[in-house]
């Protein structure tokens, strides 16, 4: 099937075309037509496969007949990070670039005046996270009432980081006659229950399992010694020979900034990118990334949705994610419309069980490279079997407690055992000196003369009322 197939218009396709997209996906094939039709639709799709498109095309038909009024958006795309909704506005415009439909990008970290102004001009798309849009609403700078389209995208992720209550709130205040397309890569009861709630007689759209992952990506896993990460790492990029851009996932941000200031160290372009980084950092990171500017990007989930970049071919990760579906999100940046991509996973001691729960996620064993100049058994690596070379934590245990350096008293009691069994004591090692107690840095109470020698009791200071004869009278 081609795009002339779906019921788009002419000038579409021929956008459509002119970027290269001749024939579309499995789920761009099912969704656009019911989206033209106004159905609404609940849409499951593994990452990489188009959903954007899926519900970018049809609405820019569907928009086209009409103009936009102050303050009162025709049609609401809601995403989960801000990432995601700058990449879909970017999309519309791509798509659009041939028609004369305005859309205008809500989300946090930028300025709310700049915001307000487009809407004041008119919209006809709006592209938003759930949070900023119920700041504008509840200022009165956004009216509601002429909304026909609303998308839920990334759906699944808007549950994971808690987002649904302010999605709920959004809903309630659009008209009932809309459309609303829901879209998600995964289908946990949860996503089943939003779409109940959510949508109408909808038609129902699963492309794939969400357990498995793209066929296009080849995966490994490298077994290494936690401290020998960095190390490892820097020997997997310069087997790429700056062969494009590659995304290296961290689990904590603060080992984000360690990584790429180690990497700027050893003479690799990287930059950063996590949640905690101001807006405008964060934007600037993914424009010098996507231009070639920076050919390394170490992130943080934020990354692992959406996010999508001409040629990456390798997503590196440097610790595995605690969440089994996180990784399946994180090695979909590559091979991406049908291109090959691999996905490498560095595994020490500690991920050992975050590996297991992502092999039982999706249902398959990744398999172990090997890579030329392993560490030795005297750095406490894995051997080829995957076991580790490590000495026994109980092991060295026992040689400490062998060790009379770190243990003197040991070493006291055993001379005093042998003199007691007729050895002579000149030729025994000399017990260490015991150190004498520590007192408190406070003076004693000292009268006009010291005493020389040790008191007994009250000492020199008895009471003076103490000292007074008591007669005693007998009865």
């Amino acid at each position: 099937m081609k795009f002339s197939d779906l019921g788009l218009s002419v000038e579409l396709e021929q956008t459509v075309n002119q970027l290269g997209y001749a024939v579309p996906t499995p789920i761009q094939e099912q969704a656009i037509p019911q989206i033209l039709r106004g159905r609404d639709l609940f849409g499951c799709a593994q990452t990489g496969t188009g959903k954007t498109a899926s519900f970018i095309l049809p609405m820019i038909d569907v928009l086209q007949g009409s103009r936009s009024k102050v303050r009162m958006p025709r049609s609401i795309v809601l995403e989960p990070t801000r990432e995601l909704a700058a990449q879909v506005l970017e999309s519309f415009e791509a798509y659009g670039k041939d028609h004369k439909l305005k859309a205008a990008l809500l989300v946090g970290g930028e300025s709310m005046v700049d915001q307000e102004k487009h809407l004041k001009r008119g919209v006809d798309v709006l592209i938003a996270t759930p949070g900023r849009l119920l700041d504008l609403f509840e200022r009165g700078q956004i009216l509601l009432a002429d909304v026909k389209i609303l998308v839920i995208d990334e759906a699944d992720r808007m549950l994971d980081m808690g987002f649904i209550p302010d999605v709920d709130r959004i809903v309630a205040t659009l008209p009932k006659m809309r459309q609303t397309v829901l879209f998600s890569a995964t289908m946990p009861s949860e996503i089943k229950k939003l779409a109940q709630a959510y949508l109408i007689n909808p038609k129902e759209i699963i492309i794939a399992p969400t357990t498995r992952t793209a066929a296009t990506v080849t995966q490994h896993i490298v077994r290494v010694e936690g401290t020998r990460k960095r190390e490892v790492l820097r020997q997997i990029l310069n087997m790429q020979n700056n062969s494009g851009p590659i995304i290296i996932f961290c689990n904590r941000k603060r080992d984000i900034s360690v990584l790429t200031l180690s990497l700027k160290k050893h003479g690799f372009d990287a930059g950063s990118l996590h949640g905690d980084m101001a807006q405008s950092q964060r934007n600037q990171t993914l424009e010098d990334f996507k231009s070639g500017k920076v050919m390394i990007l170490v992130a943080s989930d934020v990354a692992a949705r959406g996010l999508d970049v001409d040629g990456l071919s390798l997503v590196v990760n440097f610790d595995v994610p605690m969440n089994a579906e996180d990784y399946v999100h994180r090695i979909g940046r590559t091979g991406r419309a049908g291109k090959a991509g691999v996905a490498i996973t560095l595994v020490s001691h500690q991920d050992e069980k975050y590996l297991a729960g992502v092999q039982a996620f999706i249902q398959q064993e990744i398999p172990v490279m090997i890579l030329e100049g392993a560490p030795s058994k005297k750095e406490g690596s894995f051997n080829k079997e995957g076991k580790s070379q490590a000495k026994p934590l109980s092991k060295v245990k026992e040689k400490m407690d062998d060790t009379h350096r770190r243990h003197p008293q040991k070493k006291k009691n055993e001379a005093q055992e042998s003199i007691a069994n007729g050895a002579d004591a000149a030729f025994l090692p000399k017990p260490d000196k015991i150190k004498p107690q520590r007192h408190s840095k406070k003076p004693y109470r000292q009268t006009e003369e010291a005493p020389s020698e040790q008191r007994i009791g009250f000492g020199a200071d008895v009471p003076a009322f103490m000292l007074k004869s008591v007669a005693l009278k007998l009865s």
